[in-house]
């Protein structure tokens, strides 16, 4: 996997659930009560924690598994189905917020940068479990490791770019494009993120499979006489 493919896996996988151009619209919602000024400043707040939240995981992420004794692939199968069940909902309901969350949102914003507005609002159990889906396998001393763990932290990177510039000019993008805009969005989104919860599902079996297919052929030398 080179730095590119790796890096675009990365955000291709980030981008569809948290789904910034969707999640521009409640943004606005919720800080309709402030200045412009504070509202840009969010943004860049929200981008800031989402990357730092994401990255933390990323390295963080693999020893948590090692010591709950949990492997990368069930990792990938669990968080393919999770995204396929998002993407499935995604395509048929609008994501929305209670009246009641909204009202207590519109209150000290800055102060709920990163909660709820961070996570679980933008980054919430989907990115997460996404993120431990692209840890990297092998020792980070490695020099082909620490490549890959430097693409996945630049997709991730880009998906946090992504999400403040939606924020920051949602009003104008709001504007442009109009509901019949923002709904075809939600759809190719919502597609996107089936085919790749079946391609991370697809990585975690085919690992899977290839870790019994080898632990048989350990058996097989150890009890098969030479």
């Amino acid at each position: 996997m080179t730095f590119i493919h790796g890096m675009l896996f990365a955000f291709l996988a980030l981008f569809p659930i948290q789904n910034p151009p969707a999640m521009s619209p409640v943004f606005r919602m919720l800080t309709a009560r402030v200045s412009d000024e504070e509202r840009n400043h969010l943004a860049l707040l929200i981008g800031c924690y989402s990357f730092i939240l994401l990255t933390a995981l990323l390295f963080v992420g693999g020893w948590l598994l090692k010591l709950f004794g949990i492997s990368i692939p069930v990792i990938s199968v669990a968080g393919g189905l999770l995204l396929f069940h998002t993407a499935w909902r995604m395509l048929n309901r609008e994501p929305k917020i209670s009246a009641g969350e909204q009202e207590e949102l519109q209150t000290r914003m800055l102060d709920r940068a990163f909660f709820p507005l961070t996570m679980p609002v933008t980054a919430g159990p989907g990115s997460m479990a996404i993120t431990l889906t692209l840890v990297p396998e092998g020792s980070i001393i490695e020099l082909v490791t620490l490549v890959r763990f430097a693409a996945v932290t630049a997709g991730i990177a880009l998906a946090a770019l992504s999400i403040f510039l939606f924020y920051r000019f949602s009003g104008v993008l709001l504007g442009r494009m109009g509901k019949t805009g923002q709904a075809t969005i939600n759809q190719v989104s919502a597609f996107i993120l089936l085919a790749i919860g079946v391609q991370i599902v697809w990585n975690g079996v085919r690992g899977l499979l290839a870790d019994k297919i080898g632990r048989a052929s350990c058996r097989e030398r150890v009890w098969i006489p030479v």
